[in-house]
């Protein structure tokens, strides 16, 4: 399983298309900083994202910092510092996408 990480708005960056266009079986994505945008209800972003089928996570601290509480897409889940830590620790790789 590999864990790949996004870190810049799907509307500011490359990287979230380029990270969509690599998912493998088994992928999980965490979406943090920038990158939660992404996730936002109805936008073309979380339907891409929902599209490939893998699991997705959204850090809770940058949806809250960036006023996007209850606004995002119900498919995403939202994780803590410590829900990062185990994704991270579980899953055999990381990739950073940014």
């Amino acid at each position: 399983m590999l864990l790949h990480t996004v870190s810049k708005s799907p509307t500011s960056s490359f990287a979230l298309a380029s990270c969509l266009r690599c998912l493998g079986d088994h992928a999980v994505l965490l979406l943090l900083e920038d990158g939660v945008y992404a996730a936002v209800a109805n936008g073309e972003a979380a339907r891409a994202i929902a599209s490939h089928g893998v699991a997705c996570h959204v850090l809770r601290a940058d949806v809250e910092a960036r006023g996007l509480s209850g606004k995002l897409d119900p498919r995403f889940q939202l994780a803590d510092y410590d829900d990062f830590v185990n994704l991270s620790t579980t899953c055999h790789a990381v990739q950073g996408w940014y």
